[in-house]
């Protein structure tokens, strides 16, 4: 006696909301992938990743669509990663480099300011096109009134440097701040020319990267900020 064969019900299975399987397309990820792998735009500019983005919101499953505090999260680091970049750009230039180990320190600028500080000294810096036989420096305060002067004698050509102890005509101390200064220089040999050029001794407080001439520095004693290719001297 022959049985027939025993046929099993058929059963349909479902997958959950969700989990269907994605379509075989290719992946922002995958895309990026497949580049650094060919050696094909390595470097991610923004409008490669704008077109990655578009083409991952194209092929996501609809039924579990992106979530959007990941796309957010995804421009945050894109964002980020481009302005570390920038950054990193700015300060693997010499200038820049050069610029920033310029803080705390005193450089000269084109100027005829002396900071007087709190510790009752003043640098100052100035520049003979000739030898001098005789330099001397006359202080005013920002009135314009004369209140010291300073005998350096003879003097070779070049950049010079000189300090001021901070006190008045009469050995008075005055208080710190920004005062005026000239240099008055006789040529050492008679009949000749020269010219004297005074310089502001300041400190840089801090740099600013980025700018259209390049680096530019914020100078103490309430000074205008200068570019970097304006430093004469540093102290």
């Amino acid at each position: 006696m022959t049985q027939a064969a025993s046929v099993m019900p058929a059963s349909v299975v479902s997958l959950p909301p969700g989990t269907q399987l994605k379509p075989a397309t290719t992946s922002a990820a995958s895309a990026a992938a497949a580049a650094a792998s060919t050696g094909v735009g390595q470097t991610l500019t923004e409008s490669d990743f704008l077109t990655l983005l578009t083409t991952q919101l194209q092929h996501q499953d609809p039924l579990n669509p992106q979530s959007p505090s990941d796309l957010a999260a995804e421009l945050a680091q894109f964002s980020t990663a481009s302005g570390v970049q920038t950054l990193n750009s700015a300060f693997n230039s010499g200038s820049a480099m050069q610029a920033a180990s310029l803080v705390g320190k005193n450089v000269a600028v084109a100027g005829n300011t002396m900071v007087l500080g709190a510790n009752g000294t003043a640098p100052g810096a100035f520049n003979l096109s000739a030898a001098a036989k005789d330099v001397t420096v006359t202080i005013a305060d920002a009135a314009g009134n004369l209140i010291g002067t300073i005998d350096l004698g003879a003097m070779a050509a070049g950049n010079q440097t000189f300090g001021w102890n901070g006190q008045d005509v009469n050995g008075k101390p005055l208080p710190a701040g920004n005062y005026l200064y000239a240099i008055n220089a006789v040529p050492a040999s008679s009949g000749a020319t020269m010219t004297a050029t005074p310089y502001a001794v300041v400190p840089v407080t801090s740099v600013v990267l980025g700018g259209q001439t390049g680096p530019v520095l914020d100078l103490g004693g309430g000074l205008a900020p200068v570019p970097l290719t304006s430093v004469e001297q540093v102290f």
